[in-house]
């Protein structure tokens, strides 16, 4: 029997993920793991950890896990992600002519995303923007799991109960 993974995990994997974390699902498990990238390069060069804090051991198994085994997949990345897109979409999205305007100009310019995240702020379209980001991040996820024969299940607070 499949295993059936709750796709909040994947979307929570997803956004952990930055140029020096990658986040994997264990498709054996179910469970998402986070590992640095330097712990996934000493990983996959066999470098031994005898001198390591207990914490940084415990990441570097993950991390060999990871690199030893065909059960880790690894989920989209920020290029997959696309946030400066979600941002465009978001813009366009504005029925508000002003906004969108402000909106669109400040993904022109240099800092678009801290330009961006201060705007939507200051116009009081936070909520508006993060519910629209979600809804993204569920769509990636779930075409992901797809894409790799995933079974999931989304939970309630994401809107829909089942996959």
């Amino acid at each position: 029997m499949a295993i059936r993974i709750r796709l909040q995990d994947i979307i929570d994997g997803m956004e952990w993920q930055s140029d020096e974390m990658t986040s994997y699902l264990n498709t054996r498990t179910g469970e998402v793991v986070t590992v640095a990238a330097d712990h996934l390069a000493a990983a996959e060069e066999g470098e031994e950890d005898v001198e390591l804090a207990n914490w940084e051991r415990d990441a570097m198994a993950v991390a060999r896990a990871v690199v030893e085994s065909t059960d880790y997949v690894r989920l989209p990345d920020q290029f997959e992600i696309d946030e400066y897109h979600m941002m465009e979409r978001f813009a366009d999205s504005c029925v508000e002519e002003g906004a969108r305007i402000q909106l669109d100009r400040v993904l022109r310019g240099s800092g678009a995303f801290r330009c961006f995240k201060d705007t939507v702020n200051h116009l009081g379209f936070a909520k508006r923007w993060y519910a629209f980001r979600d809804r993204c991040y569920e769509e990636v996820a779930i075409e992901w799991c797809q894409a790799h024969g995933i079974d999931f299940e989304q939970t309630a607070e994401r809107g829909r109960a089942d996959a």
